[in-house]
C-alpha cells in the first residue's frame, strides 16, 4: 500500500490521517509501534478501507429478499421455494449472530452490529429484512459454498470430514475467487463487490491465511505453532486488547478495546514468524501488532475530518469512485493463493487444527475461544 492508486480526494484524507497519528500519539509509543513490521502506510490504508466499507454498508441501496429473487427467477414455484430457502439461511445466520452477540454481551462487550432488526410490528415484517446487494451475496454464499458452511457449523474438525471432502470444498472455494480475482484484475465493473467478497470471507474465515501458515509449517518442518491459539486470535480473531496507551495517555483509548483483527494484507508479513519464533521472542512483535490494531480503532473512533467524525464524513461526502481507489490501493487479492497444493496432507491437518482453535461454539457459546 503506497497511496499510488488513490484519487486526489482520498490522497488528501490519507495525508490528514498521517498528520493526526503523528500529532496525537505519544512519540515513544509511535517509535515502539512502527519499529516492527507494521508501517504508518499500513495503518493509513486500513483506516481508509474501514471508512470506505462503512460508507458502503451505510449507503448502498437495500431491498427485500423478494426483490433480489424476482430478478433471478421467473417460475413461480421455483421462486417460492427459493425464497423460503434463502429466508431459512437468513434466519440461520441471524440465529448464530444473536448467540454470538449474547456471548459477547455477557463479557461486557455489546457488538450492536450482530443484533437482529426489530420485527415486532406488522409494517416491519411486511417490509422484511432489507439488505444490500453484497449482503444478498453473503446469504447465498453461506447457503451455497460448502467450505463456509462447514466452518460455520464446525464440521471441519469432525472425524467424517475427511481429506477428500476438504480438498473438494477448498477447490470450490478457490474456483469462486479465481473468477472474482480475474474480474478484479481486468475491470472496474464489479470492483466493490469483488473487493468486499474477498475481504469479508478472508476476515471471517482466514482460509488463505491459514493455508499460508500451514504451507510455512511444512516448508520449515514445524509441527506445531508456538502459543498457537493466542497468535491466531491476535491475527484472525476478536482480541481483547489492553493498550499500552492506557498507561501513557488513557484519553486516547478510553479503556479495553475489543475488535475484529482484520489487517488482512499487513498480517501476511508475519507468516514466517508466527510459525517459527519461540514464545518469549515473539511477545514484542505480538504487542506491536495489537497496538497497530489499537491505532486503527482509535482513528476510526476519535478522528474528525473537516470537523466531522471521519466515518460520518465518508458517508456524507465519499462516492463509490472514491472507495474504488481505496480498495485498489489495498489490493486484497494479494492475500488470495490461487494455486494451493494439498499434496502434503499435513497441511490439511494443520488448517483444521487452526479452525478448531478459534471457531465459535454456537451450541456452547461460553466455550468461545
Amino acid at each position: 500500500m503506497g497511496r499510488n492508486m488513490l484519487n486526489d480526494k482520498m490522497h488528501a484524507i490519507a495525508e490528514t490521517i498521517e498528520e493526526v497519528i503523528i500529532r496525537t500519539l505519544p512519540v515513544e509509543y509511535q517509535l515502539f509501534v512502527f519499529e516492527g513490521k507494521i508501517t504508518l502506510e499500513d495503518i493509513i490504508g486500513q483506516v481508509l478501507v474501514e471508512c470506505s466499507k462503512y460508507a458502503y454498508d451505510n449507503t448502498a441501496d437495500k431491498y427485500s429478499l423478494n426483490y433480489y429473487l424476482k430478478n433471478i427467477k421467473t417460475t413461480i414455484g421455483i421462486e417460492d421455494s427459493e425464497r423460503m430457502t434463502r429466508k431459512r439461511t437468513m434466519d440461520y445466520i441471524q440465529e448464530r449472530r444473536t448467540i454470538e452477540y449474547e456471548a459477547f454481551l455477557n463479557r461486557g462487550v455489546p457488538l450492536d452490529g450482530l443484533k437482529a432488526p426489530n420485527m415486532n410490528n406488522v409494517e416491519d415484517r411486511f417490509a422484511g429484512h432489507n439488505i444490500n446487494l453484497f449482503q444478498f451475496w453473503e446469504i447465498n454464499n453461506v447457503h451455497d459454498m460448502q467450505l463456509v458452511k462447514a466452518i460455520v457449523e464446525r464440521r471441519t474438525s469432525k472425524k467424517n470430514f475427511n481429506n477428500d471432502m476438504f480438498i473438494d470444498y477448498a477447490a470450490e472455494y478457490d474456483s469462486t475467487f479465481i473468477k472474482f480475482s480475474k474480474e478484479w484484475n481486468s475491470s472496474d465493473e464489479n470492483v466493490l463487490l469483488d473487493f468486499l467478497t474477498m475481504f469479508t470471507l478472508e476476515w471471517k474465515y482466514s482460509f488463505d491465511f491459514f493455508y499460508e501458515l500451514a504451507n510455512e509449517m511444512v516448508r520449515c518442518n514445524v509441527t506445531e505453532i508456538p502459543d498457537m491459539k493466542r497468535r491466531i486470535v491476535a491475527f484472525c480473531g476478536n482480541p481483547t486488547i489492553n493498550s499500552l496507551l492506557l498507561q501513557i495517555d488513557p484519553r486516547l483509548v478510553g479503556g479495553t478495546i475489543h475488535m475484529d483483527s482484520r489487517m488482512l494484507v499487513s498480517r501476511r508479513k508475519y507468516i514466517h514468524d508466527i510459525v517459527t519464533v519461540p514464545e518469549e521472542e515473539f511477545e514484542k512483535d505480538l504487542t506491536r501488532f495489537w497496538e497497530s490494531l489499537v491505532v486503527v480503532a482509535s482513528m476510526l473512533k476519535n478522528m474528525t475530518y473537516r470537523n466531522i467524525p471521519i466515518r460520518e464524513w465518508f458517508i456524507q461526502n465519499s462516492t463509490p469512485e472514491d472507495w474504488t481507489t481505496v480498495f485498489r490501493d489495498y489490493d486484497i487479492y494479494q492475500a488470495f493463493v490461487s494455486d494451493k497444493d494439498w499434496t502434503d496432507k499435513k497441511k490439511i491437518r494443520y488448517v483444521k487444527d487452526m479452525y478448531n482453535k478459534i471457531s465459535f461454539d454456537y451450541k456452547n457459546p461460553e466455550n468461545r475461544s
